[in-house]
């Protein structure tokens, strides 16, 4: 690719996710004292009547708020744009100069990547903006380095088990990483020593699972809520004062009373059509180590220890109702874990695969068209029995439009 169309990639790829922050923004402002906003639910759990999970940053939100006399839903607001911003400048910075081919913007522009949160506000603010975030600043790392795997392993990484603990599902694709940075090759000592690096977030989610909320610290923590702040504990944060010892079994029964096999076919579709150049880039894709990497070099490409890495997260989709972001959380974990790796060297992309690609033979008019009709005519929507959504491309102007009119 030359360098002109080099430049062009970055200055229109900025642009793009530059219109995504300046909606994003609007979008959290606008929607931030809704009052039963499912969104924000999640970031009212705190430590008030003892340790529950997900109460990390609803306990620094509460404390925020009453240091600097803010309204809750003002300091939530904060923190959302604190991490959305984060997040999108740092997606910029890490996909700068990556255009190699056709199949890598289309993948970056994959409706189900950064585009989801924006067109569906119902799951904009949530908190894998705080996972996304810890994951890329540890990509910008040198991950070698062994302050860098302390600081991450030991405490960056279980904070993200206490923000949202079923981020451990996605802790394979950092695994993945490790064993590439890393050059592991069989059960050695080496392959021992990342494993139990990963033990103290481990720990935690077995702590959360084993120890439910008591019904008694739940009332604490709702009546602070409501005598401190006037907000009530409804959906995710009420959720927590039902859990129980069998929290995992009760979230698969109310899963189990709404599913409906169409709905797991037209997911499927989804993770199909989104995942699809990436599917492509992963089987012209190889280790390009020497060494026989282990799991991975038992296969001639990098599909299948890639939907190795992909498979744990599948359970999610039998206790969360919100299937689309568990796509989501899929699919940011998976791309960005595919360009590191092309970033730092560490696999090798058959340009000559990528030439007789279809996507590659296309003229430059039809790919244009095909760009826009893959990126822009469609996205999933937030819960399981929702259809998919049509044309974000209009649908999310139109959204600040109706919402810049009501605020006037």
């Amino acid at each position: 690719m030359n360098k002109n169309l080099k430049n062009n990639w970055s200055n229109y790829f900025q642009i793009y996710v530059f219109a995504l922050i300046f909606f994003g923004i609007f979008f959290l402002y606008s929607k931030h004292d809704v009052g039963n906003d499912s969104s924000l639910s999640d970031w009212l759990i705190n430590y008030e009547g003892g340790f529950v999970r997900r109460g990390l940053i609803g306990e620094l939100i509460t404390n925020f708020s009453s240091v600097f006399s803010l309204k809750l839903r003002d300091s939530i607001l904060i923190f959302q744009l604190v991490f959305f911003l984060s997040h999108y400048l740092l997606i910029i910075l890490f996909c700068k100069n990556l255009a190699q081919n056709r199949l890598i913007i289309l993948a970056i522009f994959s409706p189900i990547f950064i585009l989801y949160p924006v067109a569906e506000i119902e799951a904009l603010g949530r908190k894998e903006l705080i996972i996304f975030t810890i994951f890329l600043s540890y990509l910008f790392f040198d991950i070698k380095n062994f302050q860098v795997q302390l600081t991450y392993k030991l405490l960056l990484f279980p904070i993200s088990i206490l923000t949202w603990e079923p981020i451990i599902f996605f802790f394979s694709f950092i695994f993945l990483i490790d064993l590439f940075v890393f050059q592991i090759k069989n059960f050695d000592k080496k392959f021992f020593c990342v494993l139990f690096s990963y033990f103290a977030s481990i720990f935690l989610v077995m702590l959360i699972y084993f120890n439910p909320f008591p019904i008694e610290n739940y009332n604490t923590m709702k009546n602070f809520l409501k005598s401190e702040f006037g907000e009530a504990c409804y959906m995710s944060c009420g959720f927590v004062g039902q859990q129980s010892a069998n929290s995992f079994s009760e979230l698969y029964k109310m899963f189990y009373e709404k599913f409906k096999f169409s709905y797991a076919l037209r997911y499927l579709l989804i993770i199909i059509v989104g995942f699809f150049p990436l599917s492509f880039l992963y089987t012209y894709s190889k280790a390009k180590s020497k060494k026989k990497l282990f799991i991975v070099s038992k296969f001639k490409n990098l599909f299948f220890p890639f939907f190795l890495a992909f498979l744990p997260s599948t359970v999610l989709y039998l206790v969360m109702y919100d299937w689309a972001r568990v796509v989501h959380i899929s699919y940011t974990f998976s791309i960005l874990t595919f360009l590191y790796l092309i970033k730092k060297n560490l696999i090798e992309l058959s340009s000559q695969k990528i030439r007789i690609n279809f996507i590659s033979k296309l003229s430059k008019k039809f790919f244009i068209l095909v760009f826009l009709v893959f990126s822009f005519s469609w996205n999933p929507k937030v819960v399981m029995p929702d259809d998919v959504a049509s044309k974000p491309v209009y649908a999310i102007p139109y959204k600040f439009y109706k919402l810049f009119l009501k605020n006037l």
